[in-house]
């Protein structure tokens, strides 16, 4: 039997190889699918590590990790060891992968799922993915000419959340729904930040209910800032009857956008790993819907933009323009075909059964 190894170290790479797995496992009997990720692949797999649950984004919140991350560097790599797998399937959370891939060096076949914003900062990784690789499944079709261009062995089968989101328009409720993030200092970052924006927002909008929603692996209590009764695990059902999302730059952006909804980008980090960044990214934008059109479609309020008068002014500007709203989501509709083509999960599980001969 075929033994295929899945490591992700973030909610959303979590989301990802935890339907690739479910659709691995539907298609084919002849393999064991092993992970060290989150709670979506330990439903679809047998998982030997939980390395989402230590998640951390920022420089500085990273660095301050390193210890803790060294020694799940090395139990992953002695529980691969001991596995032997056919395949592994790294996906996204670059440091962490792309030293698993160094360390393997070829011992074991390797897929990069998800490419590292290489085109964004750290170009330089590209040259590490093509030595320890074997070949690169990027979810936006920019980046497969990026790595073709590198000689590489790169295929592109569609973005995985085409697949993954029912796309069954909803009735759109009077609610405006707040997604802080899926790291515990990305809500120590953002949380206080939307609390004050809602009472800004209760002010004008008297009619309207708020809710947070949140990664199910995450605990209520993290979320003092906000009332137990508003605070939802997470479920595209809840996102797309809502009015307005307010959402932490990331994959919520994309979910939000998919399901039409009118949205507005925030983000603030320390200010010694944003001054970094800001010296080190190389993109105009922060959503990846904006990067994927070269224009701003969604708005944008990163760092010191981000405060609740503003979340609350652009917000109101289209909760009160039934015009401007309604141009919103039509651009949402048009510039989600940037993500095509569909079926993207079915694709790569399929190739991954004839590279692997499974039946």
């Amino acid at each position: 039997m075929q033994k295929i190894v899945l490591i992700a170290g973030d909610t959303s790479g979590d989301l990802y190889g935890g339907n690739l797995a479910k659709k691995i496992n539907q298609k084919f009997n002849s393999c064991q699918i092993y992970s060290f990720g989150g709670k979506v692949l330990a439903k679809n797999s047998h998982q030997l590590i939980d390395l989402v649950s230590h998640s951390v984004c920022g420089l500085i919140e990273v660095i301050s990790s390193l210890a803790k991350f060294k020694n799940l560097f090395d139990q992953t790599i002695n529980q691969i060891n001991k596995i032997k797998p056919d395949l592994i399937i790294l996906i996204d959370f670059p440091d962490f992968n792309l030293s698993l891939a160094k360390k393997i060096n070829h011992k074991y076949p390797v897929f990069y799922y998800v490419s590292p914003q290489v085109w964004a900062w750290r170009k330089k990784r590209i040259k590490i993915i093509k030595k320890y690789t074997d070949k690169m499944v990027p979810i936006f079709n920019f980046e497969k000419k990026l790595y073709k261009k590198e000689q590489m062995k790169v295929d592109f089968f569609g973005h995985p959340l085409l697949e993954i989101i029912n796309q069954k328009q909803i009735e759109k409720k009077k609610i405006i729904s707040f997604l802080p993030g899926s790291r515990k200092n990305e809500l120590k970052n953002h949380l206080k930040l939307l609390a004050k924006t809602k009472s800004l927002l209760q002010k004008d909008l008297p009619e309207y209910k708020f809710q947070v929603i949140k990664p199910k692996g995450l605990s209520k209590k993290l979320y003092n800032d906000f009332k137990k009764e508003e605070i939802f695990n997470h479920s595209y059902q809840l996102l797309a009857k809502s009015k307005f999302v307010i959402a932490a730059s990331g994959t919520a952006t994309v979910e939000t956008a998919i399901l039409e909804v009118p949205h507005i980008i925030i983000y603030k980090v320390n200010k010694l790993s944003w001054y970094i960044l800001k010296k080190l990214i190389n993109t105009k934008y922060a959503g990846m819907l904006n990067i994927l059109a070269d224009k701003q479609i969604v708005p944008e309020l990163l760092q010191d933009q981000a405060t609740p008068e503003n979340i609350a002014k652009v917000s109101l500007s289209y909760l009160k323009d039934k015009e401007k709203y309604i141009s919103f989501r039509q651009k949402l509709k048009a510039a989600k075909q940037l993500l095509s083509p569909y079926n993207g999960i079915t694709r790569f599980a399929e190739d991954i059964g004839n590279y692997l001969n499974l039946k």
